[in-house]
């Protein structure tokens, strides 16, 4: 190995151990109490290296985000795979998405990046952008699907592709987010958990589709 290979070797090995000390602390303390000191303190990094990769937790959360927007592409395409026609693959997507709120919350929790640093967004922050990006890329999958429902006769002629892969999205993920946050309190006060309510929640939009 070169000199040059071990160093960029060595660069994305502080790189993923920054988003990996990031995360941990996020889903642990929260992403606002969290401190960049604290970030590089368990990274075992100074705080100047740290700033090397990332200037500020802003941009960090990004990533994170950008990662979780990563494995919901990775989802809908191993689901597309496994459908038959368009109403099939997008209710294979759907239980991809409730197997990803059952055993991998983390990834729900890191898409409220979007709502908190809504700001960065409309200042074309570069981090947020990259976000931003994915987002209407899955958005655009999940279109595709639709249309190719409508095509095939799996899915209702009469819906509009783009205005329903817009809704599905933006609302399941607020929806998973706020369910994320106050799991506790469906525990507390509801005959049902959490899970099955976001179980319900794709059911209806599933069936709503024919």
């Amino acid at each position: 190995m070169g000199i040059q290979e071990r160093r960029e070797r060595e660069k994305l090995g502080r790189r993923n151990a920054i988003i990996e000390a990031a995360r941990k602390l996020f889903l642990e303390k929260g992403i606002e109490h969290a401190t960049m000191k604290e970030i590089a303190q368990e990274a075992e990094l100074s705080k100047a290296a740290l700033y090397l990769y990332f200037q500020n937790k802003e941009e960090l959360t990004f990533e994170l985000l950008h990662i979780s927007l990563t494995k919901i592409q990775e989802l809908i395409d191993s689901a597309t795979e496994r459908g038959q026609d368009g109403y099939s693959k997008l209710a294979a997507a759907a239980e991809e998405f409730r197997r990803m709120f059952r055993e991998e919350p983390e990834y729900i929790y890191f898409s409220l990046v979007m709502e908190r640093y809504a700001s960065s967004i409309a200042n074309n922050l570069p981090s947020s952008q990259r976000s931003l990006e994915l987002i209407m890329d899955i958005q655009d999958r999940l279109e595709e699907l639709l249309r190719e429902g409508i095509k095939d006769g799996s899915v209702r002629a009469d819906l509009d592709p783009q205005k329903t892969a817009a809704l599905i999205l933006h609302l399941a993920t607020s929806f998973m987010q706020r369910v994320s946050m106050m799991q506790e309190s469906f525990l507390k006060y509801s005959s049902y958990t959490a899970q099955e309510l976001i179980d319900h929640m794709f059911t209806v939009f599933i069936h709503a589709l024919q």
